[in-house]
């Protein structure tokens, strides 16, 4: 079998797209990759508010809908094990972005809500199952397990048998 190899073209959006957010913030983005038709900006907490901003509000770019937003888990990454990705997408322009924020442990994220709104339950389902929170969001309430569960699920280092925290709930009917 042949090795696949990276056949997609750099269409003219996507090298708009590049060419902008290079130009106003080029020196403080952390990477930036293109794979499989898509481009990545890697960069900083501090600097996460103001890009994404730029990147919904400047008329050229318009990535106006918060595809999704989720949380990674990779323990071997001492300084930065946690990263938070946004898919992004610009419906007038038909072209898409991913932001990823690469976070120490402990480590907030802000919250993207201001920006897009719909990302609320996002980020509670990446602080219930990572443990990431979100510095300005006023809802991080549990979504999916009981409010005793210990730990966060979707973690590497999460134990796979024996027993966690919480109980199973059976209790659900009229309050889902």
């Amino acid at each position: 079998m042949e090795p696949t190899t990276e056949t997609a073209e750099i269409t003219d959006e996507t090298k708009a797209v590049f060419a902008a957010l290079e130009a106003r913030f080029g020196a403080r983005m952390l990477a930036s990759t293109f794979f499989r038709g898509e481009l990545t900006f890697t960069l900083t907490p501090e600097d996460y508010v103001e890009v994404a901003t730029f990147c919904r509000d400047d008329p050229a770019l318009a990535f106006e809908r918060l595809d999704c937003l989720l949380g990674n888990h990779y323990p071997k990454r001492s300084d930065a094990p946690f990263e938070v990705v946004l898919h992004l997408t610009s419906v007038s322009h038909t072209g898409r972005l991913r932001l990823k924020v690469p976070l120490a442990e402990g480590q907030k994220m802000p919250s993207s809500i201001r920006i897009w709104p719909s990302a609320d339950w996002d980020e509670r389902e990446t602080w219930e199952m990572y443990g990431i929170e979100f510095d300005g969001n006023p809802d991080l309430l549990r979504l999916l397990l009981t409010e005793d569960f210990e730990g966060f699920p979707l973690r590497k280092d999460f134990p796979l048998r024996g027993t966690v925290g919480g109980k199973i709930r059976t209790d659900l009917k009229g309050k889902i």
